[in-house]
Order: C-alpha cells, then structure tokens, then sequence
C-alpha cells in the first residue's frame, strides 16, 4: 500500500504542471528591482501561464529512490506521456518493467514480470493529497500550504529552485519537504524531490521534455494480456478488494 500512495503523492506533485484557468500577463521573475515575495510570484504567474498552454507532455525520466526498507537506494528510468485534462502514463523500462496509466479517478499498475496488475480508484484519497499538496489547480496554492523558499539561477541555464516545508501539522504528516527545480526557459519542472515523514526520498529528474507533440490516443489505454491476475484497491474510501487467485506478494 505505501508505494501504491507513493505514486499517487507523486502524481499529486506533477499535477501543477497542467492547464489552470487564470489568465495572468506575462512575467519577468528575473526583472530588476523586485523583492523576494514579488520575484516567487513572478515565477509562479510565469509557471502558470505556461501551464495554460499545455495540452501534451512527454519526457524521459530517472527516479532515484532511498528508503529503510531499501537495502540499497534505486535507481528506474523510463517514459512518462501526459495528455490534458487527466490522462498520464508512466512506463518504467528499467530495471523492472512496469506501466501505470491514469485516467481521471483510475489508476492501473502493471507489473509486468510478475503477470500482476493493481486497479487503483483512487478517489477521495487523491483529492485530500492534490488538496493538501496545493497541486489540484495551480502553483499559486503551493504558498498557502507550504513555505517556499526560491534560489534564483546563478546563470543563464540554470533552474529556479523552490524549497518547500509544511505548514500545517496534517501535511507534514506525510511530508517533510519538497523541492522543485524549473527551467528558466521553459518555466516547466525539471526535478522534483520529496522527503517522506518517515524519511525516505524520491527524486524524479525529466529529460528531452516535448511539449503539446502529439500522442496517440492508445497511448493511454492498457489492454492486460489474460494471464495477468488483477486485484481492486479503492484509496479513497480506505477500503481493499482482492480477486480470489490475486497474489499476496508486493514488488
């Protein structure tokens, strides 16, 4: 179950990467004479504008993970596919095959070396996460929840960096911290790392983004062959169904 909430925490972080509705003007976050609080604003409006925008993303990924349960910290690469408004895919090609694809309130995970696939609604529990996180509109909500802290680029090339830490008691629950990484030309994350409570990491770094490339509509449809065993685990009612033959076993 914890790295089924991993991946919904995950997606909760990314979501601020798609289209809000506002309208702001563009902006300079590097313009001359602004003051911190005016400089993060910038920067997030820019963000946001850019997020107005998107309507497709692919992108390679590496996800770099530490945790105590870990004998060792891990390192997966892959693809991740976005199509607006809710449609994602995460195709893991290394060192385990898995795919997760997304669409609106379902989540599919295949294991595909162990023939097992977990269909996740994911309900009531992503919206409290998108809540808590502030990511279920925009960026713009990130300040109200947490305390950003923004390391502009030391020269032309280098990101913007947002270091985040909970305000309130029931997000740092489940988070210690967030940082994201923004290109500062394409106003787009880069990199994200959270630091879970219990203090385990994740660490996703995107490379070769393509912006609004067409993708097939297939894409985000996932036919599991018959041998697959299935099993239903509902987040967001904190409840778990589990198909008669589904294995027991957790990757």
């Amino acid at each position: 179950m914890k790295s089924m909430k991993k991946i919904v925490l995950t997606l909760a972080m990314l979501a601020f990467a798609m289209p809000s509705l506002a309208a702001p003007k563009v902006p300079d976050p590097s313009a001359p004479g602004l003051s911190g609080t005016q400089r993060l604003q910038a920067l997030l409006d820019r963000v946001r504008l850019e997020q107005q925008k998107l309507k497709t993303l692919e992108a390679r990924f590496v996800q770099h993970q530490e945790s105590s349960l870990l004998a060792a910290p891990e390192e997966s690469n892959g693809v991740f596919s976005y199509a607006a408004p809710d449609r994602v895919r995460w195709e893991y090609q290394e060192p385990s095959p898995i795919t997760v694809v997304i669409q609106g309130e379902q989540m599919t995970t295949w294991y595909r070396d162990l023939k097992r696939a977990d269909l996740v609604k994911v309900g009531r529990y992503s919206n409290q996460v998108l809540k808590y996180l502030g990511a279920s509109g925009n960026m713009q909500t990130l300040v109200d929840y947490f305390t950003v802290k923004l390391s502009m680029p030391a020269k032309k090339g280098d990101p913007y960096r947002l270091e985040l830490i909970p305000r309130y008691p029931r997000i740092a629950k489940r988070l210690k911290s967030m940082t994201i990484w923004i290109d500062d030309e394409l106003f787009f994350p880069t990199r994200m790392k959270y630091v879970e409570a219990d203090g385990d990491t994740t660490d996703y770094e995107f490379r070769d983004l393509k912006k609004n490339a067409p993708i097939p509509a297939d894409r985000f449809v996932l036919k599991l062959p018959k041998e697959v065993q299935t099993r239903t685990i509902d987040l967001g009612e904190g409840k778990q169904g589990k198909e008669p033959n589904a294995p027991r076993q957790r990757p």
